[in-house]
């Protein structure tokens, strides 16, 4: 009995440390994070885009139900597809995911010690920014766009 007791609690604590971490995740922190890169460099804000987010969030959702980490949709089409989808009219794109970061800071660090994900971070061309985390098994989805005529100013320098 004290055994049971004792499993249930441990499942309970590893179920509860889930649901805190994807409640405490915050599209607006990892924005910062790039924003001062970018602003360091002298290279313009990214905005945070609502519709970047949702498409962000439903690839980061995927990811964690089939346990996969991918670029690839569930309907094998490219992410420019669903950025389509959401009614935005973009001239360039780009994603980057990762999988098994715990905080903003640590994706964001993985990210930047990557060559190709680092490129899409510091690219001039990009005017918008969309992140997402799936569950569990912190899925990443960071999606950007050039989308003229929309800059309404960053979340944060």
């Amino acid at each position: 009995m004290y055994l049971q007791i004792v499993s249930l609690r441990s499942i309970l604590l590893v179920l509860l440390s889930i649901v805190l971490s994807v409640s405490a995740f915050s599209p607006e922190r990892l924005i910062c994070l790039v924003n001062q890169e970018r602003v360091s460099r002298s290279m313009r804000p990214l905005v945070l885009s609502t519709e970047l987010n949702e498409v962000c969030n439903r690839h980061s959702v995927m990811q964690a139900e089939y346990q996969s980490m991918t670029h690839d949709r569930y309907d094998h089409s490219p992410m420019d597809k669903a950025i389509k989808e959401h009614g935005l009219q973009w001239q360039q794109y780009g994603e980057n995911v990762a999988r098994g970061q715990t905080t903003e800071e640590e994706v964001f660090d993985v990210w930047m010690n990557s060559p190709p994900h680092r490129k899409n971070i510091l690219n001039p061309k990009f005017t918008h920014m969309g992140v997402a985390l799936g569950q569990p098994g912190y899925y990443w989805t960071q999606g950007f766009a050039t989308l003229p005529g929309r800059y309404s100013g960053p979340v944060c320098p």
